[in-house]
């Protein structure tokens, strides 16, 4: 059961000049501060999920960003003429985002049944779901989501959000794939190799064929379709080392945050994950230049077959 009655708050508002009498800046405690947070937050330009009381340097950073494309003096300081930009870009925040109890996005959707399968077994670990690890996200899966938010203090829902996930995640193991299947992931696509791609072991992804390959000494264990980088972003080409793997990526670089799962690193910021984006949207939307795949099955498959210094070859 989703929140949706809570009433917008005043905040800085509600004295109209207020925010004349009391400017915020770096190291500013005060309520206020809340629905700063939380505007900046809503106009994608500050990526958390709690707010507080506390005017620090991430929120500092935030609004020089507002300020500069608001064509405002870059001070860091929130001033009428800064919180009169903000007005405009973002609503008003509800008693429960001001209160961080406010029900998100789900990290995944529950339509990926490696995620489902993932969960059920998370919350097994923490007894409160006992029915089979089998990808549905049936009644008792959403009773056991309830009671974990409640467990935790948010209130009751079905939803698997950020908030909720990431206590989940730090409490519980990440299960094996063979915990939650019986074979690899069947693949029936064809994608045409890259030289590079028949030596060792490398993932091969072709951007014009708009597939990407798991191969080992030639022999292709998977394909599937990827997408890539939206116009300005283009995905780097070339030959590349893992550098770095985490499997409970969330990216804060643009303003929001945004679920990587599984993510795999080969160049800078630039990986192969799953992407809700991409499962929901298809190629109607993109990356960032990153490498992106549309099952989550998939996702955590590929994840443990490859190591931090394996081989990703990206070419047209």
């Amino acid at each position: 059961m989703q929140m949706s009655s809570a009433q917008p708050t005043s905040g800085l508002t509600e004295a109209g000049g207020a925010l004349v009498q009391e400017v915020l800046r770096l190291r500013s405690r005060s309520p206020r501060v809340r629905e700063l947070q939380a505007r900046l937050r809503n106009a994608k330009l500050l990526a958390v999920y709690d707010v507080s009381d506390h005017f620090d340097a991430l929120t500092r950073a935030a609004v020089v960003k507002l300020q500069r494309e608001a064509g405002l003096r870059e001070s860091g300081v929130v001033d009428r003429p800064t919180w009169d930009a903000l007005l405009a870009r973002s609503q008003p925040p509800t008693a429960a985002e001001l209160g961080n109890v406010d029900i998100g996005a789900w990290f995944t959707a529950p339509s990926q049944p490696g995620y489902v399968k993932e969960l059920q077994h998370r919350l097994r670990q923490v007894k409160l779901y006992q029915g089979p690890i089998d990808g549905h996200f049936d009644a008792a899966t959403q009773q056991a989501v309830s009671a974990w938010r409640q467990r935790i203090g948010l209130p009751a829902s079905e939803v698997m959000d950020e908030r909720s996930w990431a206590p989940l995640i730090r409490r519980t193991r990440n299960p094996r794939y063979v915990d939650l299947f019986e074979a690899p992931p069947a693949s029936t696509m064809t994608q045409e190799l890259d030289p590079r791609c028949l030596t060792g072991k490398v993932v091969c992804i072709s951007k014009q064929q708009r597939k990407m390959s798991y191969v080992v000494d030639g022999q292709v264990r998977f394909v599937r379709e990827a997408r890539f980088a939206r116009p300005g972003w283009e995905s780097p080409e070339g030959e590349f080392r893992i550098w770095y793997m985490n499997s409970d990526t969330v990216s804060k670089i643009f303003g929001e945050r945004t679920p990587m799962p599984y993510a795999i690193f080969y160049q800078g910021n630039v990986a192969i994950h799953f992407s809700q984006d991409f499962a929901d949207k298809g190629y109607e939307g993109g990356s960032h230049g990153c490498s992106q795949l549309r099952d989550y099955q998939v996702a955590k498959w590929l994840y443990e077959q490859v190591r931090v210094g394996d081989r990703v070859v990206v070419y047209q």
